[in-house]
């Protein structure tokens, strides 16, 4: 062992100092920075996270904190505690098995709706694929088609889309006005 090399004791006794002192060590790999705030995250195992985590074009930011679009550098980073990454979990076909919903808020990438939103769906092979439902808020509907609610995707005006299961992905339906008129002229 030469004089530059920590003898392995001491190298122990260094990552414990910095352990207990709170300086990390490693930031967290991007799955756990994306399902970091995830509501009912006990029902997505960890190796359903990284294939979920998998399906978006992400890098974690240099700070450790943050994940940031890989094809949209330009655009500034998400922040995890700052609330811009939201998942989600619901039972869309009552088969007692999650899909997860990813809402992502960011202006420079959705524009005036501030958010956008996939949906990750186990396929038949077990594989999650994702679904991008659109820019807006989500909320799911008592209707159902093909075994699927309905979603409805909330956004700036008084007009919104309804999507429907057509067996494979969700898709436009119809419009429902937020309040009388609100879908006139469209």
């Amino acid at each position: 062992m030469d004089k530059h090399t920590l003898h392995p004791a001491m190298a122990i006794v260094f990552n414990f100092m910095l352990l207990i002192s709170g300086i990390a060590i490693a930031a967290p790999a991007g799955h756990e920075l994306l399902f970091m705030n995830a509501q009912n995250a006990a029902e997505i195992s960890e190796q359903d996270r990284r294939a979920i985590y998998g399906q978006f074009n992400f890098n974690v930011g240099a700070d450790g904190k943050s994940l940031v679009f890989s094809d949209a550098e330009q655009c500034p980073p998400l922040l995890v505690e700052g609330g811009d990454i939201q998942v989600t979990t619901e039972d869309l076909n009552a088969d007692q098995h999650p899909e997860v919903f990813v809402s992502l808020g960011s202006s420079c990438m959705f524009g005036g709706a501030g958010t956008g939103v996939s949906l990750l769906i186990r396929d038949k092979s077990g594989r999650w694929q994702s679904h991008n439902i659109g820019a807006g808020m989500y909320s799911v509907e008592e209707t159902r088609h093909l075994g699927y609610a309905d979603l409805m995707i909330g956004g700036p005006g008084f007009c919104h889309p309804v999507l429907r299961w057509d067996g494979s992905t969700y898709v436009f339906d119809h419009k429902r006005a937020e309040q009388p008129g609100g879908c006139d002229g469209q």
